[in-house]
């Protein structure tokens, strides 16, 4: 384990820590720098040329060609590109670069991971600070054309609400969040980069008034069974309170002698609904644009058979999203039976009841997986299964295994369920 440790320790008595080592940085800055070296490049190559081309351009169009429209694309992406850096350096200028110290170094599996990341002194207090560790998997895969692409998997991931304290980060005052992960053993170590190989990942986030703190570090994690020394305590009490906030923000619920009732209300998962209902708009706009220029030029059939292409697809596109922003889970737990309902502006899409005597087990099942930012994310779940093959949705949209857990853990207790 000698050549692990490639920073340099430090002792720092002010702060209570009893093991420092150099930061580790995020990849804020080098994607500060890509994006930008991105932007200037694409917005010094197509803005002249739509500039000298818009002439000829501007003719084609007043002669009824549509195609030039297209070219509208390059400056579009440029305007978009700049938007995003310019955010950005934004939030490089907020929050800096955020330095990380791990306590132990390198994080321990079979141990903690844990430490500290250095924020500015005047950032809000009284929000969420997010932080993750997930494990990942990178490896290499061949598609049809026997080019290589990487690809990636997640091995373990685990969430958690930071504490906040105050100290000290090169002379300056700072708000520094403070984490620890208990990692258990059997996981596989960080290795050096190849074709194929484990690497883990840190992850924070904050919503915030402005531009969110978001920022990624790749850290090294090692078998060595090692314990942090700063001091946090995970209380279990506090940490199930935590995913009980989480549960009641996206379910009301009532809670009696012989009846645990949960609603889901609409809007619970607008960002994909939204995504969507967005996408089968530009597909159904790009339909009817189609058909009108097939119309208009002989020999288009490829255009008219496109924008028909479009239209079919763009109906069942804009239905999800909307079922998706608008449904509503009713679901409903007696003392003899369990009853889920499903409607859409008050129209009941079904309803479905299993008696007591006929449940066989509740369960989570895991769903679609999604990366923010470097952060993995699994969605469950909660399932009542019936002796005669019945499945009732009794919880979704719980984003990661600590919530669904809580969840499941809410509803056999409330809903006075053994199996």
């Amino acid at each position: 384990m000698a050549n692990v440790n490639t920073h340099s320790v430090k002792a720092n008595k002010n702060t209570g820590d009893a093991l420092r080592v150099e930061p580790i940085l995020s990849n804020a800055k080098s994607g500060l720098y890509g994006i930008w070296v991105l932007t200037l490049f694409w917005n010094a190559i197509s803005w002249p040329i739509l500039v000298a081309a818009s002439g000829t351009l501007m003719g084609q169009f007043q002669q009824g060609d549509r195609v030039p429209l297209l070219a509208l694309l390059f400056p579009v992406v440029g305007i978009v590109c700049l938007a995003v850096a310019v955010r950005r350096f934004i939030a490089w200028r907020r929050f800096g670069e955020t330095p990380l110290f791990l306590n132990p170094y390198p994080g321990s599996i079979g141990g903690h991971v844990a430490g500290t990341i250095c924020l500015p002194g005047f950032i809000p207090k009284g929000i969420r600070y997010d932080v993750s560790l997930v494990c990942m998997y990178t490896y290499e895969t061949r598609d049809s054309d026997n080019k290589h692409r990487s690809a990636e998997r997640m091995i373990w991931q685990h969430s958690q609400a930071a504490q906040l304290r105050r100290g000290l980060n090169r002379g300056r005052d700072s708000m520094n969040l403070l984490f620890r992960f208990d990692v258990p053993e059997g996981l596989p170590r960080s290795e050096s980069k190849s074709g194929n190989y484990h690497h883990w990942r840190i992850h924070v986030h904050a919503e915030m008034d402005g531009v969110d703190l978001d920022r990624s570090f790749d850290v090294p994690v090692h078998p060595t069974s090692e314990h942090t020394t700063l001091g946090l305590k995970q209380n279990s009490r506090q940490k199930s309170n935590q995913y009980l906030e989480q549960l009641t923000s996206i379910m009301r619920v009532e809670v009696g002698p012989d009846l645990l009732h949960m609603v889901f209300p609409q809007g619970r998962r607008k960002p994909l609904g939204s995504v969507m209902m967005v996408t089968g708009l530009l597909l159904l706009a790009l339909g009817f644009f189609m058909l009108k220029l097939g119309g208009q030029e002989q020999g288009m059939f490829v255009l008219t058979f496109a924008g028909l292409i479009c239209l079919i697809v763009s109906a069942p596109v804009i239905l999800f999203g909307l079922y998706v922003l608008c449904n509503v889970l009713d679901v409903k737990i007696a003392k003899d039976s369990i009853t889920v309902k499903r409607t859409v502006f008050g129209v009941g899409l079904y309803r479905k009841k299993v008696a007591m005597s006929q449940l066989k087990q509740v369960v989570l099942e895991g769903g679609g997986r999604s990366r923010v930012n470097g952060l993995y994310t699994v969605t469950f779940r909660v399932l009542a299964l019936g002796r005669n093959k019945e499945k009732l949705v009794l919880a979704e949209g719980l984003k990661g295994k600590p919530l669904a857990e809580e969840a499941l853990h809410f509803i056999r207790a409330n809903g006075n369920l053994v199996v």
